[in-house]
């Protein structure tokens, strides 16, 4: 299994509030993967996304050992448990932290399956058979009108409220998180992102450059530079893994 993560400030931020996890061959958590797109003034948004993954990264290190796989999800979603309940301590501890929060999806690997728990419209989509699918429903306003048939999904995409998120790590004392199940197969490729790449290049687009023949780095740097290109008003934060899978 190979993985790559790129996060990059954009064209129009003067900070870069995304922040990610993808482990290193030393790290002692493996085949996890997290992005978090932070938010909140000054520098907060910053803190809650990199204190937000170093809490989840905490929880699992202190409780792996008691969780077999059939345990994975409820692992996950009791670490985003404790990741919101240290952001949202964090943020009433101190001024210049106030209201901060952040969005996260994580990924977990193991055994032939993926398992995924979110909060926000941070996204997990599964390319599989030359397509590109969203795992994840975004926890945003526009969702909810796409969810109640008010407006379409091609809607949504352009609509002036699309970045109101209605789930938040750290907002509120406690946090509902989504979690999925979906096994894996040969040939899949998991993405990670923030509504900086999401919001910019369109799933088709994305699809378009994950089918390439050119290397996973390759890939995950090309599809920064079409948000790029197609202006770059957010942080734009990526994983890309070759999760492998069985046919």
């Amino acid at each position: 299994m190979k993985a790559v993560g790129i996060s990059d400030i954009g064209r129009c931020r003067k900070n870069n509030e995304d922040a990610l996890y993808v482990p290193s061959k030393e790290d002692d958590i493996q085949n996890l993967f997290i992005v978090a797109d932070g938010m909140g003034g000054c520098n907060a948004g910053e803190v809650a996304s990199q204190y937000a993954i170093d809490s989840f990264l905490e929880y699992i290190r202190k409780e792996r050992d008691a969780h077999g796989e059939e345990d994975i999800p409820d692992l996950l979603t009791a670490a985003m448990t404790a990741s919101n309940r240290a952001v949202y301590k964090k943020s009433n501890s101190e001024r210049e932290f106030a209201e901060m929060g952040t969005t996260m999806v994580t990924a977990a690997v193991q055994d032939g399956k993926i398992y995924i728990a979110y909060v926000g419209d941070s996204r997990a989509y599964l390319f599989r058979k030359r397509e590109l699918s969203p795992l994840t429903t975004d926890h945003s306003y526009v969702m909810e009108l796409v969810r109640l048939g008010s407006i379409t999904r091609e809607e949504a995409a352009s609509h002036p409220k699309r970045n109101i998120i209605t789930r938040a790590i750290g907002i509120k004392e406690t946090v509902e998180t989504d979690a999925i199940v979906e096994k894996a197969m040969q040939g899949d490729i998991l993405l990670l992102c923030t509504d900086g790449l999401s919001g910019m290049v369109s799933d088709k687009a994305m699809a378009e450059v994950i089918d390439k023949r050119i290397t996973l780095e390759k890939k995950a740097q090309k599809l920064v530079e079409m948000a790029n290109e197609r202006g770059g008003y957010d942080n734009i934060s990526l994983i890309l893994v070759d999760v492998g899978g069985k046919k």
